[in-house]
């Protein structure tokens, strides 16, 4: 008898969540669970870029061609606002909204690429393509050098597992780290390999990237050809313990438009071995472009440039 009443009482809870979940038909909606007082961030089709708290399923609408249109309500700044399906390019859950956030102009960062996948374009001569599973995250690239054979081109493949993952109740914000492998060929023949360890700490408007990396399994002395441009010596110790430095800023309440902050030293006995990078990223949920300026301690100062494109929701 008291099996049978539990069995009852599980059957109309259950029988409850799911009278009280908002069901939907389109796909808009279908693509991500929405959760009441969850924070979600939207691109209209507009390009208008809209956050609020889920709030309830909204009445339904006919368009001219006939066809029934589901909406939402959203508790806004502004209000609650009702957000029709046509009218919604993409929506996503706030920590998720941010699809950049695996790396840095060079720096990867801690955070996954997760189910993501996309191809960049650095300095008009490295082309790069990433994709991610669950906490894996694998990139890889080559540049195009005119004059430069198969062989003389620089490639690069990297392959990130991102552990451990905690959100802080004291502090807003949250913390992840990961470690990689890294392998770089200067010229097919040359490899120069790092295994490094890579934290992530989220702010409400700032990212702290703190990196530390170890070359291992190579050489000390590289003879690098490039081909019409040259040839010339590389010396980088086995055993070298570099560090990284990047910050990832949002200076206003715009999604869009951060600063972004690097300091990388290949070999903390040799400081000369250092470089930098300070610049704008420009984002929404598809594309990323990176601009400023990479600086050497050579002395040199350079226009940096990346895009990045993500052609998947």
């Amino acid at each position: 008898m008291i099996l049978l009443i539990l069995i009852s009482l599980i059957a109309c809870m259950t029988f409850q969540s799911f009278a009280e979940e908002d069901n939907f038909t389109n796909r808009i909606f279908n693509s991500i669970k929405l959760g009441k007082d969850q924070a979600y961030r939207m691109r209209l089709i507009n390009g208008d870029i809209l956050t609020g708290r889920y709030k309830e399923k909204g009445d339904n609408t006919i368009r001219e061609d006939s066809a029934i249109i589901e909406s939402i309500v959203m508790k806004t700044m502004m209000g609650d606002i009702t957000l029709y399906s046509d009218e919604i390019l993409h929506i996503a859950m706030i920590d998720d909204a941010y699809r950049h956030s695996s790396s840095l102009y060079v720096m990867p960062t801690a955070d996954a690429i997760k189910d993501n996948v996309y191809c960049s374009l650095t300095q008009l001569v490295f082309v790069q393509a990433g994709f991610g599973f669950e906490n894996i995250s694998v990139n890889g690239g080559i540049t195009l050098i005119p004059g430069m054979s198969f062989d003389e081109q620089g490639k690069h493949l990297n392959v990130k597992y991102t552990f451990y993952e905690e959100k802080q109740d004291i502090v807003p914000g949250h913390y992840t780290l990961a470690g990689g492998y890294s392998l770089i060929y200067a010229n097919t023949t040359n490899l120069l390999q790092h295994a490094y360890m890579v934290g992530s700490f989220h702010m409400p408007r700032t990212t702290l990237t703190t990196s530390l990396f170890f070359k291992t399994g190579s050489d000390d002395v590289y003879d690098a050809s490039a081909g019409r441009w040259g040839s010339g010596i590389i010396r980088f110790s086995n055993g070298s313990l570099g560090f990284g430095l990047g910050l990832d800023i949002s200076l206003t309440a715009r999604h869009d438009t951060k600063v972004l902050a690097e300091l990388w030293c290949a070999d903390i006995m040799r400081p000369k071995n250092s470089a930098g990078f300070l610049g704008l990223r420009l984002s929404n949920d598809r594309y990323s472009m990176d601009a400023g300026l990479a600086m050497f301690t050579a002395p040199a100062i350079i226009p940096a440039v990346k895009i990045q494109w993500l052609p998947f929701h």
